[in-house]
Order: structure tokens, then sequence, then C-alpha cells
């Protein structure tokens, strides 16, 4: 049965994306290979390494418990990427830390977006960092996702 069938019946079964029985780690890569490589550029902007990332990943053993992820497949993909892109960057800046302007710099939506979501840090560290109130990292987020740009 192909995935236009599987939409298409009516028996109340598990929704078309699911099959019955847990997925191949071929399959997985396959389905959601090329979303993994987007989040891990965006934190690791190098494609050698987000290569070794996007491997690190598949190869995980936190990839088969996605299969009884409550949520769909996809967000637990999202989130195993983002975390070992995001433990990558922390173990390279750990190694090269780049000098960073002391200065504080324009809390724009996107620059909290940036902090939080590509470097990892929470939005405590967020707020901290840029000499705001954590409130204001919140709002800044949902300015973020409202803007055209998003």
């Amino acid at each position: 049965m192909n995935e236009l069938e599987r939409a298409n019946d009516n028996s109340g079964g598990q929704s078309a994306i699911r099959t019955s029985s847990p997925l191949t780690t071929l399959e997985v890569y396959d389905q959601y290979g090329a979303m993994a490589y987007g989040i891990i550029l965006q934190i690791i902007p190098q494609p050698h390494l987000a290569q070794e990332i996007l491997v690190n990943v598949f190869a995980s053993p936190l990839l088969q418990s996605c299969n009884s992820y409550p949520f769909t497949f996809a967000v637990c993909v999202i989130k195993l990427a983002r975390a070992k892109a995001v433990e990558a960057k922390r173990k390279i800046m750990a190694i090269a830390p780049h000098n960073e302007n002391h200065s504080t710099p324009e809390s724009t939506p996107e620059l909290i977006f940036d902090l939080a979501f590509r470097q990892g840090f929470s939005p405590d560290e967020v707020a901290e960092k840029l000499k705001i109130s954590k409130p204001e990292v919140l709002k800044a987020f949902h300015e973020f996702f409202k803007s055209p740009n998003a």
C-alpha cells in the first residue's frame, strides 16, 4: 500500500505517516535526513562538520527511541539534530572561542532567536548575556515567529 492509499484508507488505523512497524534507520534517514541536515547547518554552518554531526544523529541509539516518541517522529529528529549540533558547537567554542564584542548588541528578535536556537543558550542565559529580562527574551521569541521574515 503506498502513502496515498494509506491516506485514503479510513480503517481507523494509525496516521498515514506512521506504519505499524518501527522505521528502520535507513527509512528514517530517507524521510528526515535533509531536514536534520538543514537544522544542523543553521547551527554549524560548515558542511563537513554538519555532515559528521548528521552521521552522529542517525547513528545515535536515541534515534530508536523516536519510534515511541509521543509526538511525531519529525519532532524527535529535530530535537536530536539540534541537541547534537549545539553539543558540537559548544565543544568547538571550548577549543577555539571567538572574540566576542563585549558591548551590548541591539537585542533584536533575530539575535535573540539565534542565541537560543543556533547557539543553544537558555532564555535565562540569553537574558543575562544581553542584559535584558527573561520576559523580554520570551516576547522577542514571539515577535520573531510573528514576523514575516521568520
